[in-house]
């Protein structure tokens, strides 16, 4: 955990992280991943949503307001910040809306995040962890 962790960026990330708990047993309140190398002057980074068990990192990235979020400096950035999770023994899945494209190989590119956006998050994860281990996560 992190005290310079942000808070939840939007009404979305705080549902999809509710609907997310309530399909899969995950332990809540991690906020940081500490990286090999300094990012914007940290050892830290804070994705939206971590999965400690899975060792998986969520994160839900719209265009915004204006339509200029995760898009040039921004989405280099972004491709730092999973090179670097990825090097600490972290997987990233992003959840890209509107026309973003996706960045990694889990990535998936929504209109929104439904039941069938979090179905298909869930099958993301066991294409990185395999159905037996993220299986033994989920809730009845």
């Amino acid at each position: 955990m992190s005290a310079c962790a942000p808070k939840p960026a939007s009404a979305v990330e705080a549902k999809l992280r509710a609907d997310l708990a309530a399909r899969l047993v995950f332990t809540e309140g991690f906020t940081a991943v500490r990286v090999s190398r300094p990012f914007h002057g940290h050892r830290e980074v804070w994705p939206d949503i971590l999965l400690p068990e899975l060792r998986i990192a969520i994160e839900y990235d719209s265009t915004g307001r204006f339509g200029l979020e995760h898009v040039g400096a921004r989405e280099d950035s972004d491709r730092r910040k999973d090179a670097l999770l990825r090097e600490v023994g972290w997987e990233v899945v992003r959840i890209r809306t509107g026309k973003l494209p996706t960045l990694g190989p889990y990535d998936l590119q929504l209109s929104s995040v439904g039941r069938r956006g979090l179905e298909r998050l869930i099958d993301a994860l066991r294409e990185i962890r395999g159905p037996l281990m993220v299986d033994a996560y989920l809730r009845g």
